[in-house]
């Protein structure tokens, strides 16, 4: 394998399972991808990618040479950036991830903090959801990601906090007034929440209603919890979503806890042990004073 940028096509393209939005994330022509990842298929002998599905799906062959791909590319990086950490925290790039409530919250927070320790360093933010964000992390496009994904193997970690759920209800709803609620209370109430393949939470939400005796009438699909939330101030529904969805300040909702409410999302920055940024530490610090200050708000 002589040349990187064919296993980078491939992998871009193996990730997104589309030519052209590989092409639009790596900043070629649709016509270049093509290209180099037919180059990698004939220096194989193998067919990787299945052209014939929509969207684009990967042959067996393919599917093995995707975990090598993104174990290869991390290393490269590896290397990459322990040559330019002899430059120190004077100058370099550290790259972060964090998923859509993480960058609503504390994660600007934490970037000041670091921008004020550390000017002359690069900062690049990029949200982007578990579990796709620790496959980016592996494959060296990543420093660290800030995520609630389980599955952290291989990865060094550091826990930020938890992120416990709530409820929040309307002005003026007949729960409002309530200090403390049990599920069992939202029984009968129409609910906003995200699709059923977003991160398991409807499966959740499903769960936890029918241990409670009933199951919920998610009236409003959303893909944003801002959207969701915007929906529970105008009376319309109610939520169950994650202390860090709910942005401050909040005079349009009320925001109550649930007794015995077992999902509390742990939060974590990971990056690859034995990466050489000196940026890191530093970050992941930031990271951890910002959500500690989040978390603590009432």
């Amino acid at each position: 394998m002589h040349d990187l940028r064919r296993l980078r096509a491939f992998r871009a393209v193996a990730e997104r399972r589309s030519f052209s939005e590989a092409a639009l994330a790596l900043g070629y022509a649709q016509s270049v991808v093509s290209h180099h990842v037919a180059a990698l298929e004939d220096e194989f002998g193998l067919t990787l990618v299945d052209r014939g599905k929509r969207p684009v799906g990967l042959t067996g062959a393919g599917e093995r040479l995707l975990e090598h791909a993104t174990t290869l590319l991390g290393q490269v990086t590896a290397a990459e950036e322990e040559m330019r950490s002899l430059a120190g925290l004077e100058a370099g790039t550290v790259r972060v991830g964090a998923f859509l409530t993480a960058c609503t919250s504390f994660v600007p927070a934490a970037l000041g903090r670091f921008w004020a320790a550390y000017p002359g360093v690069d900062v690049a933010l990029e949200q982007v959801e578990p579990p796709g964000s620790l496959r980016h992390l592996r494959a060296g496009e990543l420093d660290v990601v800030v995520s609630y994904e389980g599955d952290r193997e291989g990865l060094a970690s550091t826990l930020l906090g938890h992120d416990p759920f709530r409820v929040i209800v309307p002005p003026g709803h007949r729960l409002a007034r309530r200090r403390v609620l049990e599920l069992s209370d939202l029984a009968g109430e129409r609910f906003t929440g995200p699709r059923r393949e977003a991160g398991g939470y409807r499966e959740m939400l499903d769960r936890l209603c029918a241990e409670a005796g009933f199951t919920p009438d998610v009236a409003y699909v959303v893909d944003d919890v801002t959207v969701g939330r915007a929906f529970v101030a105008a009376g319309g529904c109610v939520a169950l979503i994650p202390e860090l969805g709910i942005q401050q300040p909040r005079p349009d909702v009320v925001v109550k806890p649930v007794r015995g409410l077992d999902p509390v999302r742990p939060l974590h920055a990971s990056w690859l042990p034995g990466r050489r940024n000196p940026a890191i530490a530093p970050m992941v610090q930031a990271l951890a004073d910002a959500a500690a200050a989040r978390l603590a708000q009432p």
